[in-house]
C-alpha cells in the first residue's frame, strides 16, 4: 500500500514538473534605457546620462552626486554639462553634495559621448572628466 502511494506521488510530481517545464516560454527582456557616465574618482562621485524615448520625443536625464572634494562651503562650486551653461552647485554639505537631476530635451546620448563635464571652484576648473558609454 505504501509503495503505491509513494509511486503515485512521484508520478504526479514528475508529471507536474514535466508539464510546467515544457510549457514555459522565455521572458523577453524589457527595454532598458541607454546610459553613459563621467566618473570623478577625486570627488568620489560622478555624472550619469540616461536616454529616454517616448514615441517621437527624446530626452537625456543627467544625474550627479559627489561625496568628496567639496571642503569649503564658502566657495562657489559650479558644474558645466555639455550644451548647458554652468550651474551653481548649492546645498553643499562638506565634503560632498546632494543628488542633482536635470532633463535635457531634444538631445540624444550620442551627443554627449566623448564630451567633458567640468566642475569649477571659484571660477577655476577643479576637475574635468570625459563622458563614456556604459559597457555592454
Amino acid at each position: 500500500m505504501i509503495q503505491k502511494i509513494t509511486f503515485a506521488t512521484i508520478l504526479v510530481a514528475f508529471s507536474v514538473f514535466f508539464i510546467c517545464f515544457t510549457n514555459a516560454s522565455p521572458i523577453k527582456n524589457s527595454p532598458h534605457s541607454s546610459f553613459a557616465f563621467a566618473d570623478f574618482p577625486t570627488l568620489a562621485g560622478g555624472v550619469i546620462f540616461y536616454e529616454f524615448r517616448n514615441n517621437d520625443n527624446v530626452f537625456v536625464r543627467v544625474t550627479w552626486q559627489f561625496n568628496d572634494g567639496f571642503t569649503d562651503a564658502t566657495s562657489k562650486y559650479e558644474i558645466q554639462i555639455p550644451h548647458l551653461k554652468k550651474q551653481l552647485i548649492s546645498n553643499i554639505n562638506p565634503p560632498g553634495t546632494p543628488i542633482f537631476q536635470y532633463d535635457i530635451e531634444g538631445k540624444t546620448l550620442k551627443f554627449f559621448i566623448e564630451k567633458k563635464v567640468k566642475v569649477f571652484r571659484d571660477g577655476e576648473v577643479l576637475v574635468e572628466e570625459r563622458i563614456v558609454p556604459a559597457p555592454e
